[in-house]
């Protein structure tokens, strides 16, 4: 039997994103199954990450991960406007330990055919947002 641990984070930047995890031993923990329901495009944007090849998304959690881990990431964007069932690799890291404004969190790459198809989507939600200054979740 998999239990399912559900939180979310009270970040500002990530405040909107709700993050599930199925965790039955350490081999299915490592490879996770995520699941993010981003509220709104303001949680999107804090968590998209467009200088990833493909596309990237920031994951809020306090679970241990590591660089290469593959997850299978649930994604719902902001008002249903699209949801994406995806395989991703960690290829970021944000510690535990709270760094400024920082979460802590793994930053995920999207692998195979969707990964364009979701970047297109949040792209098209975020619209000239993508170019933005505002500070992420990562940068």
């Amino acid at each position: 039997m998999t239990d399912n641990k559900s939180t979310t984070t009270d970040s500002s930047q990530t405040a909107g994103a709700e993050k599930s995890k199925g965790a039955g031993n350490d081999a299915l923990a490592k490879r996770g199954v995520l699941k993010l329901n981003f509220k709104d495009d303001k949680t999107l944007y804090a968590c998209y990450m467009p200088f990833v090849k493909g596309c990237g998304i920031f994951v809020p959690t306090e679970d241990d991960y590591q660089l290469g881990d593959e997850v299978f990431l649930l994604a719902t964007l902001p008002a249903d406007s699209g949801k994406f069932a995806v395989s991703a690799k960690v290829m970021w890291l944000n510690p535990k330990q709270k760094l400024g404004k920082r979460v802590p969190g793994i930053g995920v790459q999207i692998l195979g055919r969707d990964a364009e198809k979701m970047r297109d989507k949040i792209e098209e939600i975020l619209g000239k947002k993508v170019k933005s200054p505002l500070p992420t979740a990562t940068m």
